[in-house]
């Protein structure tokens, strides 16, 4: 029960982002792509969407665009960045960085001091996308419910 009431304000506050993000584009001013910097420093992921950073837990993404996710590693050892999403969706990864696959999830592991950025459209719900909910985290610090190298996305669909 208490992961329950943990995850709720992580939840909770993605959206509010997503109903931001879904208002903007409901206005006509109709977003392009969108770009979320992770930053891996201290065994931790620090997330940055637009020129804000949102909450350390996750992100939001609007279905049916173009997304970059760019993972900048600030610490002295390798990170990785691993999602379900991933493992179902076609993605480029430019910089330099190794792909990584785990049981029903794919990703990349990035050097110290590396940028990787990784490029896809981001989903629709279907039946292979069912939610519009992932997770992601890092294989090396990141396995365990509590590390601070986990984290949430949540994909908005807005049509």
């Amino acid at each position: 029960m208490s992961y329950l009431i943990g995850s709720a304000a992580p939840v909770a506050i993605l959206a509010l982002v997503a109903i931001a993000e879904a208002q903007t584009v409901q206005n006509g001013s109709e977003p392009r792509a969108t770009t979320v910097e992770v930053v891996m420093k201290d065994k931790a992921f620090q997330i940055i969407q637009g020129e804000q950073a949102v909450s350390p837990r996750g992100f939001v993404l609007l279905a049916g665009m173009h997304g970059d996710i760019r993972l900048r590693n600030e610490d002295n050892v390798a990170h990785e960045f691993v999602s379900p999403m991933l493992y179902k969706v076609p993605f480029q990864v430019s910089g330099t960085g190794t792909f990584v696959e785990a049981p029903k999830a794919a990703g990349v592991r990035v050097g110290p001091g590396q940028t990787v950025v990784l490029s896809f459209e981001v989903p629709y719900p279907s039946e292979e996308h069912e939610h519009l909910y992932e997770t992601f985290w890092c294989n090396v610090h990141g396995k365990h419910h509590g590390d601070r190298m986990r984290g949430e996305i949540l994909i908005v669909d807005v049509r």
